[in-house]
């Protein structure tokens, strides 16, 4: 039986945080997104991903209302087929992905205790008028003694459970 895709992103996010927060790789957020993307969401007999096709890295989706542009490019999309797009005919962006994942990397200073305030709003905004898409927040830390990896789920406008590994 296939996972849920919420349930599968976040056991991958899980799986990459625990490797994260242990190895002494050094990466930025693209790098983190792309790593994430062909490592941990590559399809597996229990994946609701059934091409990699579905999984798309800086990938143009519908704005909620109240943004004054109608499309914008966000960290990672996972669609239902592995040739969807946002765009209709008309280069309008209509069509739903399923979810959504907008990542920020800091490199110095302390751990953020909070989310990106824009990616949290507009997450907000996006899954409460899409009911049927999911978000992701993901927040990771680098610094020459401390590593963490934050993330949460946002479903119907609202932050569920914030999930947190960090170094000792």
């Amino acid at each position: 039986m296939r996972k849920r895709l919420d349930r599968f992103i976040n056991d991958a996010l899980k799986e990459f945080a625990e490797w994260y927060v242990t190895t002494d790789w050094q990466g930025k957020e693209r790098d983190c997104v792309n790593l994430f993307a062909h490592r941990y969401l590559a399809g597996s007999p229990e994946s609701p991903i059934r091409d990699l096709g579905q999984v798309r890295i800086e990938c143009g989706v519908r704005q909620p209302e109240g943004y004054r542009r109608t499309a914008a490019t966000k960290d990672l999309v996972i669609w239902d087929g592995p040739l969807d797009t946002t765009w209709d005919a008309d280069w309008k962006p209509v069509n739903l992905p399923r979810a959504i994942m907008e990542w920020k990397t800091k490199r110095s200073g302390k751990a953020p205790g909070n989310f990106d305030a824009h990616d949290e709003k507009w997450l907000k905004a996006f899954t409460r008028e899409n009911p049927k898409a999911i978000g992701f927040l993901v927040s990771t830390h680098t610094t020459k003694t401390h590593r963490s990896c934050m993330w949460a789920i946002v479903r119907g406008g609202k932050i569920e459970k914030v999930h947190t590994k960090a170094t000792p």
